[in-house]
C-alpha cells in the first residue's frame, strides 16, 4: 500500500499517532471535534467538544458545564441537555429549530449550517454561535442551552 499511495499513508499514520497521543487523556480516534463558543458580542466563551452522539459543553475555564444528545422520542428525533452535576439533571430539549426548558416553555432558537450554528433569544437577538464542523444541530442545542442559561450559569444572555 505504501509504494501504491504515499500520502495517503502518511496522513493515516500521522492520523492514527496525533489521535493515540492527545494530550487531554484518554480519547478516541478524531473526537472530540473541538469548536470555539461566541456569546452575542463574538467573544469567547466556552467550546464545544462534539463526539458521534453527544456534545459535552465546556466554559471559558474549560470546566464542563452540560451535555446534549439527541433521543427519538415518539418518532421525533429530539435533543436532550442534561447539566453537569452529580445527578445529571434534564434541563432541557429541542426539536424542530426551537430549544424548551424542562417546562415546555420555548427559551429560544437555534440555526445550524454545515460549519456555524446561531443561537437566539426570544426577542431574536442573537445569543451566540458556536463553529461545528461536525453534527451542527447537536452542536448548537448544547451550545444553545449554555447560552440560554439551562445549565445554572448567569451568562448575561438570558432571554
Amino acid at each position: 500500500m505504501f509504494k501504491k499511495y504515499p500520502t495517503v499513508t502518511i496522513l493515516l499514520f500521522c492520523f492514527i499517532f496525533l489521535s493515540a497521543n492527545s494530550s487531554k487523556g484518554v480519547e478516541y480516534g478524531p473526537f472530540p471535534v473541538k469548536g470555539p463558543i461566541f456569546d452575542g458580542d463574538d467573544k469567547p466563551f466556552g467550546t464545544a467538544h462534539v463526539y458521534p452522539r453527544f456534545v459535552e459543553i465546556f466554559n471559558e475555564n474549560e470546566s464542563q458545564v452540560g451535555r446534549v444528545g439527541i433521543l427519538v422520542e415518539e418518532g421525533i428525533a429530539k435533543l436532550f441537555l442534561v447539566t453537569n452535576d452529580q445527578s445529571s439533571t434534564l434541563v432541557g430539549y429541542a426539536t424542530k429549530g426551537r430549544i424548551y426548558n424542562q417546562n415546555d416553555r420555548i427559551i429560544g432558537s437555534y440555526f445550524a449550517t454545515p460549519t456555524w450554528s446561531f443561537i437566539y433569544n426570544l426577542n431574536g437577538k442573537r445569543a451566540g454561535k458556536v463553529r461545528c464542523i461536525a453534527w451542527p444541530r447537536v452542536c448548537a442545542v448544547g451550545v444553545g442551552g449554555f447560552l440560554l442559561n439551562l445549565f445554572g450559569a448567569d451568562n448575561g444572555n438570558t432571554p
